[in-house]
């Protein structure tokens, strides 16, 4: 209890400096990811050639994964050069490969939601006074919960004139949940105050602490975005970059 009130009353004085001039402003808006590591994570699921048991899976997440983010913004001085941000991102993670034949297709699916939770640090080093605009740089440290994913196998099958189909829907990999880090480039400028557009681009790692680092042979769960955990060595780190475009305003 004693160090709860040391922290509330911290915050009193920091918000009562600066001729009470910190203020809050909240946004929302687009969120995309994009793993930029050379990892199985990106890779097709399986080849067409893919007849070896020691083969094995990728993901199918290559290129930009939809999202949406929420940011809380506290400004710590009153020129607002200075201010933590706070917030959550939601990701919706998809991939696809079909194979077709001259009797048969096959379309499988792999889906995963991923949730981040952040707080960091910005600083908005240069201003367009006629533009109304600023922009700023940041650094962030993300709690990042990978959700278990859905593997969907739709197939269809030619036989005398008639086509079979069979849909198989099953999870691969359980939850995890890793910490990450990025650093930040953005710019936010006025539309009709208090009514501001801030967009951003991040890069950084999703598991930087946390990785499970034994293979799957030995009851390691593989890579993080992986369909399933088979042949695979300890979990690599995955490089990201994330996209935000949102709508801002100032309380």
């Amino acid at each position: 209890m004693r160090h709860l009130l040391v922290v509330i009353a911290c915050i009193l004085v920091v918000s009562s400096n600066a001729d009470a001039q910190v203020r809050f402003r909240v946004a929302a808006g687009l969120s995309t990811d994009w793993i930029t590591s050379d990892n199985p994570a990106v890779y097709r699921l399986a080849s067409s050639q893919n007849t070896s048991p020691d083969e094995t899976y990728g993901g199918a997440f290559d290129g930009a994964q939809m999202g949406w983010g929420l940011r809380g913004y506290i400004d710590l001085d009153k020129q607002k050069k200075f201010r933590i941000p706070v917030g959550f991102d939601y990701f919706m993670y998809k991939g696809a490969q079909s194979i077709v034949g001259e009797t048969y297709s096959i379309r499988v699916t792999h889906e995963n939601n991923l949730a981040a939770g952040l707080a960091g640090f910005e600083w908005s080093f240069v201003e367009f006074p006629w533009a109304f605009a600023r922009a700023y740089v940041g650094a962030e440290a993300r709690l990042l919960f990978v959700g278990e994913n859905t593997i969907t196998r739709d197939s269809k099958t030619l036989v005398a004139d008639t086509i079979l189909q069979r849909v198989e829907v099953f999870n691969g990999k359980s939850s995890a949940t890793r910490l990450g880090a990025m650093a930040r480039l953005g710019i936010e400028g006025e539309i009709y105050y208090p009514v501001f557009v801030n967009t951003s681009v991040g890069w950084g790692a999703m598991n930087l602490l946390g990785r499970d680092t034994r293979s799957t042979a030995n009851g390691g769960r593989g890579e993080l975005l992986t369909p399933v955990s088979q042949n695979e060595t300890g979990e690599g780190m995955l490089y990201h970059l994330n996209f935000t475009f949102m709508v801002q305003v100032r309380l």
